[in-house]
C-alpha cells in the first residue's frame, strides 16, 4: 500500500512540474491558433510492412509508414497542410535521427 501510495504522489508531483514547466515563462496572451498553419494528420487505407531490405511498403502515394519500436507492421498516414514536409521526406527521418 505504501509503494501504490508513494508512486502516486510522485507521478502527481511530475504532472505538476510538466505543467508548469510548459507555462513557464510565457507573460504574454498568445496568439489565437490559424487554420492556415494547422497540420492535420489521418491515417490513409493501408498498411505498411518492412521488408528484408529494410524498405517500408505498401503506402499508397502522399502517404508514409508508421511504426512502434522494431515492428516490421505498420499503419500509412498522411499529413495534410505541410507544404514542405514530402512522405519521401518523413520515410527517410529515422535514418537521419541515426547518423
Amino acid at each position: 500500500m505504501e509503494v501504490k501510495t508513494f508512486a502516486f504522489f510522485q507521478i502527481a508531483v511530475l504532472i505538476a512540474l510538466g505543467l508548469h514547466l510548459a507555462s513557464a515563462g510565457s507573460k504574454e496572451r498568445s496568439a489565437p491558433q490559424s487554420s492556415e498553419n494547422s497540420i492535420d494528420a489521418e491515417f490513409c487505407d493501408t498498411n505498411c510492412t518492412e521488408g528484408t531490405d529494410k524498405a517500408w511498403s505498401g503506402c499508397s502515394a502522399g502517404c508514409f509508414c508508421v511504426h512502434v519500436g522494431n515492428s516490421t507492421e505498420g499503419r500509412c498516414m498522411m499529413l495534410n497542410g505541410v507544404d514542405d514536409y514530402t512522405a519521401e521526406e518523413a520515410n527517410d527521418e529515422p535514418e537521419r535521427l541515426l547518423r
